[in-house]
């Protein structure tokens, strides 16, 4: 989790997951719950072996119910993700109505901060990152799967491109 705070690490992340997405849309939820519950599960299960297989710390160290309850979420993400695919539209949505008012907050900060204006194209990409995921919370299923995937990828495209952007101009 740390190494997507670095922001050229993010900002590559959402451009080829938004072009995967476009490019792909029938393949794409599942494939992304997958990967997503291999990435959870793994670390998980490595730290419970770890746990379990290092005898001298059981006695000091509590058990890692943390990463038991992760082992449990990331295996649930890989054997059922039918389930999730119509819960990750919502979250999909909501995440995208949040990115989009993060992205409006802080040009305003930085408006503030640089005392220089951002340019109304600046302010039109998050508008529409915002748009689009209102109109994903609000219509969820009346459009097909590929049409959500696919407007999720663009607007996870844009969000990139919007961050390479913002990267540049204040590098």
């Amino acid at each position: 989790m740390i190494t997507f705070q670095k922001p050229l690490i993010r900002i590559i992340a959402s451009i080829v997951i938004g072009l995967l997405l476009l490019l792909y849309p029938n393949a794409a939820l599942p494939t992304v719950l997958l990967i997503t519950g291999i990435l959870i599960g793994v670390p998980s299960l490595y730290t419970i072996l770890y746990y379990l297989l290092s005898g001298e710390q059981k006695d000091t160290t509590p058990f890692p119910v943390m990463s038991g309850v992760l082992l449990l979420f990331g295996c649930s993400l890989i054997l059922v993700p039918s389930w999730y695919i119509g819960v990750t539209i919502y979250v999909l949505g909501g995440a995208l109505i949040l990115i989009g008012i993060y992205q409006l907050l802080y040009l305003l900060t930085l408006k503030k901060a640089i005392k220089q204006k951002a340019g109304w194209v600046s302010y039109l990409l998050p508008v529409i990152i915002l748009l689009i995921g209102i109109e994903i919370l609000l219509n969820p299923f009346s459009a097909t799967e590929r049409i959500i995937v696919a407007t999720f990828g663009a607007a996870t495209l844009l969000y990139g491109i919007t961050d390479l952007l913002f990267y540049i101009r204040l590098k």
